[in-house]
């Protein structure tokens, strides 16, 4: 029987300690492909007094790594990119608070990248279930679990991650990871509540520039808002680096050919955006300065916010059914710009940002992200 991606699951757990197997209780969201790679780095042997062939084929580093595409509908799998969750005091992961104006609230505001001093021990790692679930009973001759293949996969990091979004499109995560190792048995997929809501959609967005200092509840004049904005995209690359030794191991949670540790290192985060072009104030922006008539010796930074609502209006008074994001990316500066044109088309706009810190806050009705 040929295998079908309809029976194929996704889910992942927080990971108490690196490495440690957690059982998967989450979903990642809508999934639209998933591609895990291991590779054995084989390593290929000549020896003098032998044939021309090879003497030896030996495994060396077992590596895996992977990619994930989904549609966004809520942010628990964004800590993982984040890497802190510190709404309630100044200790990573101390948890959300509580947003609402009344005792009984169920809507939280979670907010990550705001620990300045967080160590690469405490960035969060995940297990990651990949089930391909054939099991039926329409199966003759064989055991229905015959035909199941469960990968688990330990000690994962986010190593990259993107957000995107577009005209008449959901928003879209890509997620690039590496594990330390992997499990497999023929157990179906592991039972999960899978997150009911429908994912963010573009027209829930809105893009602003301005220079004012951002919280996730305030207000923004629609005059910083950027208008006619037909594409954007955020990217997080955390800058993992793998470590391996030759003594062995010295976990329970390691192998001898797996990684020992993922080390997580300095950020980097980036944008792009697509606009239809409308008059020269972008332009100028780019330049250095609102007015600038020519490139200035000094580039003005700004602030980007990229809002997706589902409910609620961010800045009102706050209530327990609002369900939103705000992405808040601090001291931007624009990089590059393009500026085409060609007959019967609409002029665009783009450009590329650089951007030194951001925050994500998203107010839900999820008491906690981690598990």
């Amino acid at each position: 029987m040929t295998n079908s991606g309809f029976q194929q699951q996704v889910a992942f757990a927080n990971e108490t300690a690196y490495g440690s197997q957690a059982t998967v209780d989450q979903a990642v969201g809508l999934i639209q492909s998933v591609n895990p790679t291991e590779t054995n780095n084989l390593i290929k042997i000549r020896t003098m007094g032998g044939s021309r062939d090879y003497n030896n084929i030996v495994p060396g580093k077992f590596e895996v790594s992977g990619s994930m595409d989904y549609y966004l509908q809520g942010g628990a799998f964004l800590r993982m990119a984040f890497g802190e969750d510190s709404a309630t005091s100044a200790t990573p992961d101390s948890g959300p608070r509580t947003h609402a104006t009344t005792a009984s609230s169920t809507a939280y505001v979670h907010v990550m990248g705001s620990a300045a001093t967080l160590q690469a021990d405490c960035f969060p790692s995940f297990t990651l279930e990949f089930a391909d679930d054939e099991g039926s009973a329409c199966l003759v001759g064989a055991s229905a679990g015959d035909y199941n293949l469960n990968r688990t996969y330990t000690g994962c990091r986010v190593n990259s991650l993107s957000i995107s979004a577009s005209v008449d499109e959901p928003v879209m995560v890509t997620a690039d990871w590496i594990a330390q190792g992997v499990i497999v048995s023929s157990a179906g997929a592991t039972s999960i509540t899978q997150d009911t809501k429908d994912p963010y959609v573009f027209y829930q967005g809105a893009v602003y520039s301005t220079s004012g200092a951002i919280a996730y509840d305030t207000a923004i004049e629609s005059a910083s808002q950027l208008a006619e904005v037909n594409t954007l995209d955020f990217s997080i690359n955390n800058n993992l680096e793998a470590i391996w030794y030759i003594s062995g191991t010295t976990s329970v949670t390691q192998t001898k050919r797996g990684l020992k540790a993922l080390i997580v290192k300095g950020r980097e985060y980036e944008a792009n955006l697509n606009l239809n072009f409308k008059d020269k104030t972008m332009y100028q922006r780019f330049l250095g300065a609102s007015g600038a008539t020519g490139p200035q010796d000094t580039l003005g930074e700004y602030t980007i916010v990229l809002d997706f609502v589902r409910n609620g209006v961010i800045g009102a008074t706050p209530a327990v059914t609002d369900d939103y994001m705000r992405i808040v990316l601090s001291g931007c500066k624009f990089n590059d710009t393009n500026i085409a044109g060609a007959p019967e088309d609409i002029v665009q706009q783009s450009l590329g940002v650089f951007v030194e810190s951001a925050k994500t806050y998203i107010v839900d009705n999820d008491s906690t992200y981690t598990g």
